[in-house]
């Protein structure tokens, strides 16, 4: 059987064999120099489809394979290519992969780093002494051996590492050794056992995972409860990753970890997604804003909603701020007021709209439903700063029960307790004393030293606490976060400082830090339409004892990245989700 023009496909005791969860195709050397496929079992296995890759490109040698780091299937025929009988390989072949083999000629690659790297990587089961690795570690290697290198001029679709004769636009790749890739190295090992242990807890006794078991994964489900993950973009990635040979629909292990990557690529921005975001932020800058000021006079509101023909229909209501809290209370319902502008006469020409007079017709109308009701209003109004600090305060002491029953940040109290503190937190926001609703909020507003005093967000409460340490040390538990913002005329820097108190000892209680930069950016919220700040953070490096590693390791740190600031004052500070408005995120200045 002819495979590939180039390629036989060497039967095995006499038939075919068919492909199993046991045995996988390696590329092997005929006696004639003719290439041929043996069945071999190894653990780690390399899908058949991959095997195309390996091709030649019509030399009798054929054309050396150069592959991005990020393409699996070139970097798994690359290894197909240099592997013994067995499906493994020695660190004598790994150096004798052309691409590396050049790298260490020219002094690019220095024969320590690639030992280096060959120690760091997981090594196959053998009966020799010789160590060896499969394609999965060989995946590995190459990678780390690519994260060694930075071409500052690279273009954005340059190959990742170039191969041996291979010509690109500039003459010369100017790379440098990147600070931490030992770390780094170390770091993905170490996660990759991690999701390997979690994939046992998680598959089904034939050692795979469905899409439904997936969604089960308490990751998984915290991303969806925060909105970090939408159920379309959790499909997309299930559909492209790799299936388990002879399924449509499970993935075993090396599929989950592939799975895990795509998920972490989701939360990795370029400079082309700011653009994108920064675009998206100026176009909705450009509708109109709610008009929020209430008690306006009938000829105010309506020159300040209508359209471009000075008319007003039900889209533009929608920008009338008192009307649409009028329906959100409650207080009037919207087949009240499909009745009412029913009953307004329409302008000529615009059967679904009215000019000036009709408005002021609806106008009364609304408010006419409200004769009764504006004792309590007046009351409020005749002293708005007192109905302030009575919300505040009655917010502030909550909390501070809160923290003597349960621990710090409420971490474990119950939904019903979440529920009176998001109503409290609500009556502090819509309060007079909102630094919101009187002026454009600036960094030094928010710069200063603040103390978490309560969220209710899935993800942090799930890692206790912003880097997880809480739930990963042994007897430990949150001990207090506490927030710097830096800001001057050229730094902005965030500086988490959390508290890891151990139990038991109280002597080995201990800070993590995290740093990295933060900005305010000016948006339209995407739930109510309004305008809104959002707090937009980019964490750069965990430090706790003598480990500092880079943050986009620590998924965990995301839940404080992106918020809406809700509520400001000189002392209080309220958060919640861009995304989700029932996380919410309560800081007081430290005192």
């Amino acid at each position: 059987m002819v495979f590939a023009n180039k390629y036989h496909l060497t039967i095995i005791g006499g038939s075919m064999m068919s492909w199993n969860s046991c045995y996988a195709f390696s590329l092997v050397s005929s006696p004639k120099t003719t290439n041929s496929f043996r069945c071999t079992p190894f653990l780690n296995r390399v899908p058949v489809s991959f095997l195309n890759a390996v091709e030649s490109n019509g030399n009798d040698g054929g054309e050396l394979i150069s592959a991005r780091a990020d393409d699996v299937q070139s970097i798994q025929a690359l290894f197909l290519r240099q592997c013994d009988a067995d499906g493994l390989m020695t660190k004598q072949n790994l150096e004798a992969v052309p691409e590396l083999a050049d790298l260490l000629k020219e002094g690019d690659l220095l024969p320590d780093e690639l030992s280096d790297i060959w120690n760091a990587a997981p090594k196959f089961p053998c009966d020799g002494a010789e160590e060896k690795i499969d394609v999965d570690s060989f995946t590995q290697i190459y990678r780390d051996i690519d994260d060694l290198f930075e071409d500052e001029d690279m273009e954005e679709d340059g190959t990742a590492l170039t191969s041996a004769g291979g010509e690109s636009e500039s003459s010369a790749v100017s790379a440098e050794v990147i600070n931490g890739d030992d770390e780094a190295a170390a770091l993905r090992v170490r996660d990759e056992k991690e999701l390997e242990t979690v994939f046992k807890d998680i598959c089904d006794t034939a050692g795979l995972l469905s899409r439904e078991a997936l969604m089960g994964w308490n990751e998984v489900k915290l991303l969806f409860d925060d909105n970090l993950l939408g159920r379309n973009e959790f499909d997309e990635l299930f559909d492209q990753t790799i299936k388990s040979p002879g399924t449509s629909d499970q993935l075993d292990v090396e599929g989950f970890l592939s799975f895990n990557v795509a998920l972490d690529d989701l939360f990795e921005f370029d400079d082309e997604d700011e653009e994108r975001a920064a675009a998206v932020v100026e176009e909705v800058s450009q509708v109109k804003p709610v008009i929020t000021e209430t008690d306006l006079p009938a000829g105010v509101l309506f020159s300040q909603i209508a359209d471009n023909d000075f008319l007003v229909g039900m889209e533009e209501l929608k920008r009338w701020g008192e009307l649409q809290d009028m329906i959100a209370e409650g207080d009037l319902m919207p087949i009240e007021l499909q009745n009412i502008f029913a009953n307004v006469q329409k302008a000529d020409g615009a059967p679904e709209k009215v000019n000036e007079d009709g408005f002021y017709i609806l106008h009364d109308a609304i408010f006419d439903l409200f004769e009764n009701d504006n004792e309590d209003e007046q009351a409020e109004a005749e002293d708005p700063m007192a109905a302030s600090l009575e919300a505040k305060s009655n917010l502030l002491n909550m909390l501070a029960d809160l923290q003597r029953r349960e621990g710090q940040s409420g971490l474990e109290c119950s939904d019903a307790v979440q529920a009176r503190i998001q109503e409290a937190a609500m009556l502090v926001e819509a309060s007079s004393n909102n630094l919101l609703a009187q002026k454009d909020i600036q960094p030094a507003d928010v710069a200063g030293s603040w103390d978490l005093l309560y969220t209710s967000s899935g993800m942090f409460r799930y890692n206790k606490g912003l880097t997880g340490l809480a739930g990963s040390v042994p007897n430990a538990e949150f001990g207090g976060l506490k927030q710097e913002l830096i800001a001057d005329k050229y730094l902005f820097e965030v500086k988490y400082v959390e508290r890891i108190a151990v139990k038991s000892a109280p002597e080995n209680s201990f800070d993590a830090k995290v740093n990295g930069d933060w900005e305010l950016k000016k948006s339209v919220s995407l739930l109510t339409g309004a305008p809104t700040v959002i707090m937009s953070i980019e964490p750069e490096k965990v430090e706790y004892g003598p480990t500092s590693t880079r943050a986009d390791h620590w998924k965990s740190v995301r839940s404080m990245n992106l918020l809406d600031i809700s509520y400001l004052d000189d002392d209080l500070r309220i958060m919640r989700g861009n995304t989700s408005t029932d996380t919410i995120f309560i800081l007081q200045r430290s005192k």
